[in-house]
């Protein structure tokens, strides 16, 4: 049963952060019009790095969030804004 609740959990919190990274895409869009390098440098971390988040292949770091988030002149917190966790049984 702990293991069922778990993978329960696990399955919504993968939506979770499928759905910020959702938010990123459309900011990295409009800001960045699709280019990844640029995205990249201005968030301190490798265009490679970029590429699996976006494909939902690599999750975000708290620290790689807040740098993204800055970089889409926008912050963490309003990227998580109005997420909740819910129950799926």
């Amino acid at each position: 049963m702990r293991l069922l609740l778990f993978l329960c959990f696990m399955k919504a919190i993968d939506k979770l952060e499928a759905e910020v990274v959702d938010r990123i895409y459309k900011l990295f869009l409009d800001k960045y019009a699709g280019n990844k390098s640029s995205f990249a440098k201005a968030s301190n971390c490798s265009e490679t790095t970029i590429r699996r988040i976006l494909r939902n292949e690599q999750g975000i770091t708290i620290n790689l969030l807040v740098r993204m988030a800055d970089a889409l002149d926008t912050t963490s917190s309003e990227l998580l804004k109005d997420l909740h966790l819910k129950n799926e049984e």
